[in-house]
């Protein structure tokens, strides 16, 4: 099965916690890999993740640990660290948040009453 691995680089403002890990992370430049399986399919190419790396520096050495997407993605929300284009987080309103996170699916479209 052909496999493949993504690396991205996300930034920490303030000190943060994660699921799974005992102790407070400091803020800062992380690098997160991301390892994906592609699907056997006829029909499409499609790439399914088998596991998500989290690079720590501790005491002059690199550790990899298995962290949860999920779990990344929230405490990245809650650090409102993060760019959108060239708006941070942290300054949308609730109704800018709300309408990005209903364009990828993440809530339902709410119907006006007719």
């Amino acid at each position: 099965m052909t496999t493949r691995t993504t690396t991205k680089t996300v930034t920490f403002q303030r000190p943060f916690l994660l699921e799974g890990f005992t102790e407070l992370l400091p803020a800062g430049a992380y690098t997160i890999d991301t390892e994906e399986e592609q699907l056997d399919s006829l029909l499409v190419v499609a790439w399914r993740r088998v596991s998500t790396i989290l690079r720590v520096r501790a005491n002059g050495t690199v550790e990899c640990r298995e962290i949860d997407p999920d779990a990344l993605r929230e405490a990245l929300m809650r650090d409102g660290g993060q760019r959108l284009g060239d708006v941070s987080v942290a300054r949308l309103s609730a109704r800018v948040r709300f309408d990005r996170a209903r364009q990828i699916g993440t809530y339902p479209v709410r119907r006006k009453k007719e």
